[in-house]
Order: structure tokens, then sequence, then C-alpha cells
């Protein structure tokens, strides 16, 4: 259980803390622990414990370059509502910011609570700024500056002002056209914000703060903007003496080369053997230039944490290891090479026409902690259009993202990734549109979190009558622990195409099983094969070795749905039945179904008959039995009870950009649907925060 404390109840005194809990209403007996960090207060039953502190012990905690109290007190019962509310606390901040008002109660009360997903299968989901006040509202301006005006390069004005920024102050651009030219802007600094003037009429930006690619005809080699540095570059690396546990926040290192709080870090381990990964024939061999794209060589699993506490060989960090890390498999704690930036924003602006491929796109940042990507219109990328490379809570937000000039597998399509370990993300109420896939998620370190986000019409340039992927974490190995929640999207992808992703938990979304064909898609051909949802169309589509995903009171396809069929210029293609599940086979020629649970891309089309066995399907509602099953792990319909599920897995209640509208939006038992802002906004040709009250 969580609930946020007001702004005069914070202090560094056990006295304080308690005289907190003491004002708390008592609604039942509970015998536990109160973890108080920050502003916020944690409820444990004493088995769901993580580690065991000395009983009333106060420690002061280094959390994002600010000293914060961290107390852990014995109590007796389990409470709702304090005395003082925190209502006034957000009106002092006088901006009301969506993550703010909904803080993250941990995955394993919610759901381990409600009896719905074992505690092994999930981690603790606090994403983002969440756990250190949320996006701050910067208002000191540093500079105003205004575009030099018809094809006169403003990149060096940019940049001068980015090079000197003070601490904690803003770079306000004026509405208008700014030509960026050469290899880009870069952040280079910590605490500053680059803020436009709005992101002006959707699909062009007029009117509003436009950053334009003005030399991407000759110049395709880089992005528009760029935040931080290489994270593939390391300092130091030292082996583990004992296997980093998941859920536990401290490790033993067999010696310590001066790790110092603060620092930000990465742990991982080689990954040829665990039996829990599968890099796949796609992939060189151990060794391989492959096996270093997204990750230390061989080390595929991964996770960044930034350090509270030292103690001789001992580390502490602010998050928990989101899986264990074994020592039989080298596990390593390594130091970055390059200086992680922190507290850098990117607002209120419109960015158009980055090149580069992978990496680099519209935007590309790097080695950022508590960096964020808010309110931006970023669109016809040549790479990833917003992408985060090794960053640790950092928060993309409120945006649309959108169109490439290459929608075709190799990168330069995709529009969001999640790349090198980035951990503790959060991609929340966006709309990411018409890329060859709509986001990926390559050799991320879990507790990211995709929420609410409207995803469709994910394409390939040559296969338009195929369906990309959509909502999906993968397309590296090994993405695990992610939460994706609250999304709509025409389908989810479990790819493994690169590998494999393990314990992604898939929560109250809705998979509709149709692109959406928005213009100019809907008249679009490639030959003579047109835009349409004709082959592979499913809802939820598994690859083999992608296991132990979560699938929990999602909604797959929808009322009034229909199949489809096409003949003209020589190609026809008819569907002519509904299946709910596929688990021993590919589809039959013109079967639609709900569920394809096995088929491997990787070396060839195959199937793989046991994949199903590990994934857990509880309370989801599909469109073709018009019924909510619960199978358990791998069990038939009606294996597992019905158990209430959570509304949410991170969030309190619920979030600001709703506005009026019901939260949550999913209802899995009668398969019903409201509005998700990030969608209706599109629609309504308007940003996602449209509903915002």
């Amino acid at each position: 259980m969580f609930m946020p404390l007001g702004r005069r109840e914070l202090g560094g005194n056990q006295l304080l803390a308690r005289r907190a809990v003491a004002g708390a209403i008592k609604h039942f007996k509970f015998d536990g622990m109160i973890n108080i960090v920050g502003r916020y207060v944690f409820c444990f039953p004493e088995e769901a414990r993580l580690r065991t502190p000395t009983a009333g012990e106060c420690t002061m905690q280094l959390m994002d370059g600010m000293r914060r109290w961290s107390c852990v007190l014995p109590v007796l019962f389990i409470f709702s509502l304090l005395t003082e509310s925190s209502a006034g606390d957000e009106t002092e901040r006088g901006r009301l910011l969506a993550q703010d008002a909904a803080r993250g109660a941990t995955a394993e009360q919610r759901a381990t609570l409600a009896g719905v997903i074992p505690a092994d299968r999930i981690t603790t989901w606090n994403p983002g700024l969440n756990a250190v006040g949320g996006i701050p509202d910067r208002t000191t301006i540093f500079q105003t500056l205004s575009p030099r005006g018809e094809t006169l390069d403003d990149t060096a004005a940019i940049q001068r002002a980015l090079d000197t920024c003070p601490h904690d102050q803003v770079i306000k651009l004026a509405p208008g056209t700014f030509n960026i030219n050469g290899e880009g802007l870069h952040f280079r600094k910590s605490d500053c914000t680059l803020r436009g003037s709005g992101t002006g009429e959707l699909g062009s930006g007029k009117g509003g703060t436009r950053l334009i690619k003005a030399d991407r005809d000759t110049n395709r080699s880089f992005a528009v903007i760029y935040v931080g540095h290489n994270p593939s570059q390391f300092s130091s690396s030292v082996d583990l003496a004992a296997d980093a546990i998941k859920g536990s926040y401290s490790l033993t290192l067999r010696s310590n080369p001066g790790i110092a709080v603060g620092e930000i870090v990465l742990l991982d381990q080689v990954t040829d053997n665990d039996p829990r990964v599968w890099w796949g024939p796609q992939h060189e061999p151990p060794g391989g230039g492959s096996r270093r794209w997204f990750s230390r060589q061989d080390r595929s699993l991964a996770q960044m944490l930034e350090v509270t506490a030292v103690n001789g060989n001992t580390v502490t960090f602010s998050t928990p290891f989101h899986i264990t890390f074994k020592a039989e498999y080298g596990a390593q704690l390594s130091r970055y090479a390059n200086p992680i930036l922190r507290r850098l924003g990117i607002e209120d602006l419109y960015v158009y026409g980055g090149m580069g491929g992978d990496g680099h796109g519209n935007v590309s940042v790097n080695l950022c902690a508590y960096c964020w990507v808010r309110n931006i219109e970023a669109h016809w990328s040549g790479g990833t259009s917003v992408g985060f490379y090794g960053t640790f809570r950092s928060v993309l937000r409120d945006s649309y993202i959108h169109e490439t000039p290459d929608p075709n597998p190799g990168g330069a399509g995709y529009l969001v990734g999640l790349n090198w370990g980035a951990s503790d993300n959060l991609v929340e109420n966006n709309a990411i549109w018409g890329g060859n896939k709509d986001i990926v998620v390559r050799a991320s370190g879990g507790g990211n979190v995709i929420a609410y986000n409207y995803m469709d019409d994910a394409y390939g340039a040559t296969y338009p009558s195929m369906p990309e992927a959509g909502l999906n974490a993968g397309h590296y190995t090994t993405p695990h622990m992610e939460l994706l929640e609250g999304n709509y999207s025409h389908n989810y992808k479990g790819d493994s195409f690169w590998g494999n992703s393990i314990y992604i938990t898939v929560f109250r979304n809705h998979l509709s099983g149709l692109r959406a064909a928005h213009p100019p898609l809907d008249t679009y051909k490639f030959n003579v094969y047109p835009y349409m949802d004709l082959q592979g169309r499913t809802a939820v589509d598994v690859q083999a070795h992608s296991d132990y995903t979560n699938f929990v009171g999602n909604v797959l396809g929808f009322e009034g749905q229909s199949l489809l069929s096409y003949k003209k210029n020589g190609y026809s293609y008819a569907q002519n039945t509904w299946t709910y599940e596929r688990l021993d086979g590919f589809p039959r020629n013109g079967e639609v179904t709900m569920w394809s649970i096995g088929s491997l891309q990787a070396g060839g089309w195959t199937w793989v008959p046991t994949t199903y066995q590990t994934q857990l399907r509880d309370g989801n509602w599909d469109w073709v039995t018009r019924s909510q099953k619960w199978y358990g792990v791998g069990g038939e319909d009606g294996s597992a009870a019905p158990e209430a599920i959570p509304d949410s897995l991170y969030l309190a209640t619920k979030p600001p950009f709703f506005g009026a509208n019901p939260w949550p939006w999913v209802n899995p038992s009668n398969g019903s649907t409201s509005i998700l802002p990030a969608m209706a906004c599109l629609q309504r040709g308007k940003m996602p925060t449209c509903m915002m009250q």
C-alpha cells in the first residue's frame, strides 16, 4: 500500500515519521513494516520484506543528487489516509504533472495481494521521476532565442546557449522555424531545459516552435537533438562475490574500485549459457559483433542502478534488482567511462527530419538519469525517432511520434526505443503511429513502464498487407520485467527475431487485431499488395522462447469485428474463419486468431508447441468467444480461479490526463473499453494532453 505525504510532514527524524503514522486512520490489524522514502510511505507484510533493517532505523540516502531520509518503522496496522492531505503540496507547485498525482505502489503489493500474478514473475514498478517529486517545472529563463529566418542556420546560437545554460534554468525558443544543420544539437551538461513555445498545428508544427534538420538531403548522418554521451564505453568492471538476488537492494563485490554514492552503474552478466536467455540463430556465435549491439559483449541481461550507500565491498542502490544476476555467469558491476547527465528536459516543440539511422533519428537520449522529453511532436525521421540509450528513471510523455521515410526493418523506421540497459523509465500518454515498429525494447534493464499510449499502423513498405509490431517489448535479447499497461495497439508482438524477452507483463491493454489505416495509409500499395490486415492478422503473437509473459486483464479484438477480403490487380486473399487460439501450429490460410503462441521466425519459420506452457493468461476477454478466461500458467480454460484484477500495477489513482473519462479504460469482465486520451486526442487533431483537467 502507498500514500503520499504532505510537504510539511517531511523531515529527517524518526519522531516525525512516527507522528505521520500515528495520524493515520486505522483500517485493520497489520503485522509488518512501513518504509518511508522521501515523501512516500510503503507498507510491507513481514513475508514480503525484501530486506530486514533494524526496527526504527532511519538512514540518509542520496537519490537524484539530493539527500533524502529513508525510515523503516515497525507497525501493527495499515493505513489509507493521512490527516494532512497532499493536495496542498500539488497546489504549491502550481502545475499538476500526470505522473505526480498517481505515485506507484509496488507491483508485488497490488498484484500478489490480489492473487493475480506470482511475485517471482513481477518487480517493483516506480518509473521515471516519480520517486523524486516528478518533472520539475522550471521557471527561470536563461535565454530566449528567435529563428534567424529563411535558410539561415540556427544551430550555433542554440548550441552556445546549451553549453552555457546555468543550473536549473531554461532556454526558451520563440515560435518559428529553427534550421538545424551539421552534427545537430548536443546537450553536454546537466540541469537545463530546452523549451519551445508549443508544438503548433498537428502534423506540421505551423505556429509553434519547429526544429528542422535543414540539410537532410545532403547530410544523412545525424539527428536533430542529442543528449549525453556514448553508453557503450566503460572504465572498469568488478566481479560480484555472490548473486545479486531479485528484489534485494545490495550486492557484494570481490573488490571496490572506489564506487561512490550517487554514481550510476551497470550490473550485467554473461548470457551465452544462461537457460533464461535465448540469443537465436540470427546472431553470431559468442564473441561476435551482433552480441554487443545493445549490451556489453555477450552480456544481454543488464540493469542500470543508482548507488545510495557503500560499506566496504557492499553497495546499496535506490531500486531493487529486477531479476537475479548470477555470479556463476560472471556477473559484474561496471562504471561508465563517460559522464552521466542528469535532469535535462526537452519540451513543447516540433522536431522534423532527423537522420542517421538507428541510434540517431529526431531525439537521441544517451546516458541520462532523471531526464525527460515532454509534449513534443517528432516527425519523419530516419532512425529511431525518440530513442533512450542507457537511461535511468527518465520519461517520454505527452508526445506525438509518427512516420518515417524508411518503414522497413533495420532500425531507420522505428519510432520509440529503450536500449542499452535502460532501466526504470516511463513511456506514458503518447501517440505513436506509422512506423515500421511502433516501439522496440532492446537489452533493456527492467522496471520500465510503457503505459496509456496509442500505438497503431506499424507496417513494412514492401509488405503492407501484413501488420508489423505494435505494442511489444523486444527485438534484441533480453528485455525483462517490463510493464505494458493500459495501451491501445493493433497487436502485441512477443518478438524473438534477435532473441527472447522474459517476464514481460501485459496488463489491461486493448489489442484490437486490426490496424486503423489512417490516411494516407488507407490508399497505400506496394505493387499489387494493399494496406490491409489480410495475412498475419492476430491480436497477440508470442514467438517461441519469449517465456514467462503475464497477460492479465486485456481485451482482444472488438465488438463487431469482421473478416476481410481483397481481389484486385492479380492479387486476392480472403479471410474465412475466426479462431480463438493457435498453440500447436500456424494459423491456417484465411484464419484470423486472437492468440498465436509458438511461432519461431529466426532461421526460417518453424513452431515450438511448448511455448504456451510458460505464459500466464488470466482474466483476458476476447471477442471471438465473447468471454473472459482464466488459465493460470500454461493451463486450460478454467484451471485458474477468477481473481480481482487491480486497476493498475504502478499507479495509485487515476492520472490527470484522463480528465473526466473513466479509468481504468479497459474492462476485461465484459470486453468494454472507454476513452484512451492519447487515441481520442489524436483523432481530434490534438496532442495527447487535450483532456487534462
